[in-house]
């Protein structure tokens, strides 16, 4: 079984050497990776960290941050996929969309600093983006000298921030990733603590069911081939076969599949995640959302949306460009229902005239036609940007396509 699991924390408490940990003791590194990693701490003169797993560039190991979400396969009992993404405030709107896809939640926090500002906002965004599964891994352990009132201290303060989001029966584990105490060997300088190891933790979590989605196919380009028109998209949601009949919207266009194409032939059918052309007998522009006429994407100007806002400040009235999908279109903001705190999840206002940086809130948007999908039901297409003077300053997840 395979289980997709974002890990999330504070810059400085060790998510990175956490997942290098994971992927070293897991033996699930890629074949010359550590060989690669020692050429570049040599030549950068740098302290080994288990961190430089990660680093997918040189300019990364030179900075010594993360930069973008990076997917990597760890294993126990089951195969976990990991999407790590940025803890930096001005990389949170990549961790929306590397989070989307997660079942579980891995929240670091060191035992040396405990809950910080960034501890706040990322349970406050796992909490938005419908994660319900959380581990707490208390890391940083050693620095503690390994201590158990240390260990209690910061996990009660964290269990106190999750539960005020709504999380119930979270774990919380006592780890040093950095000397590897109970990530997958239990400790033996905390024999008071008798629970499980982080990876015996996830092992005993139990994801839930994934069911069949409608098909949503996004247009991203259209291509002359052989004098053919190729539509080329992904398929986000669903499947797509060979003659399905479908719609795409907003443009009304309804086609017939008659050819499923990727480098270098041809297929009967793509699933979800898959990169197609497609052969549909009519050009499609960029942005439009192709499903079965049985159950067709539908178009909306109006749709209410939780967003958290990265920069600036946001009032009812104002006008930004909307990305969803590969779609971008004109939203103005008609109303701001609730203004949230985006460290407690807690309503500070109803009816708002503006919310200001790194606060959140829900909000009505009116747009120009687009296809939205909540995000429970397709993540894929509910999750937006808010564009400004070409800048993203804020991120969001569809609640209703209506309002």
């Amino acid at each position: 079984m395979n289980v997709n699991v974002v890990i999330v924390g504070h810059i400085d408490h060790g998510k990175s050497t956490l997942i290098g940990r994971l992927l070293y003791d897991s033996e699930t590194l890629p074949e010359g990776r550590m060989a690669e990693v020692q050429k570049l701490i040599e030549e950068y003169k740098k302290r080994f960290e288990f961190a430089y797993f990660l680093d997918s560039y040189e300019e990364e190991l030179k900075e010594e941050r993360t930069i973008d979400t990076t997917r990597i396969l760890f294993k126990g009992k089951n195969y976990y996929t990991v999407v790590d993404v940025p803890g930096h405030r001005q990389f949170i709107k990549n961790m929306l969309s590397g989070a989307s896809h997660a079942q579980v939640g891995i929240l670091v926090v060191s035992a040396p600093n405990g809950v910080e500002e960034q501890t706040k906002r990322h349970s406050f965004l796992l909490h938005m983006l419908g994660i319900r599964q959380i581990v707490v891994a208390v890391n940083k352990m050693d620095l503690m000298d390994y201590a158990e009132d240390a260990f209690k201290k910061v996990s009660r303060d964290t269990l106190q921030l999750l539960s005020s989001l709504g999380y119930r029966d979270v774990r919380s584990v006592p780890v040093s990733a950095l000397e590897g105490d109970n990530v997958y060997k239990r400790s033996q300088k905390m024999e008071w603590y008798q629970g499980p190891t982080l990876i015996e933790v996830l092992d005993e979590i139990q994801p839930e069911e994934v069911t069949e989605k409608h098909l949503r196919f996004v247009v991203q380009d259209n291509y002359t081939v052989d004098s053919q028109n190729v539509v080329v998209g992904r398929v986000e949601s669903g499947r797509l076969r060979r003659g399905d009949r479908m719609i795409f919207q907003p443009s009304g266009v309804t086609a017939t599949i008659g050819s499923i194409m990727v480098f270098p032939g041809e297929v009967n059918e793509a699933g979800a995640g898959d990169a197609v052309g497609v052969l549909a007998g009519a050009e499609l522009p960029r942005g439009n959302v192709g499903g079965h006429l049985d159950s067709p994407p539908i178009p909306t100007d109006v749709f209410l949306g939780e967003v958290v806002l990265l920069e600036g400040s946001l009032k009812q009235g104002d006008e930004y460009e909307i990305k969803c999908g590969t779609r971008r279109t004109k939203g103005t903001v008609k109303q701001i229902r609730e203004r949230i705190s985006s460290e407690t999840g807690e309503v500070l206002g109803h009816n708002v005239d503006a919310i200001g940086e790194n606060e959140a809130a829900t909000i009505v948007f009116a747009t120009e036609p687009l296809v939205v999908e909540k995000f429970s039901e397709i993540p894929e297409l509910g999750r937006f940007v808010l564009v400004r003077s070409g800048k993203n300053v804020g991120a969001g997840v569809v609640l209703d396509t209506h309002a």
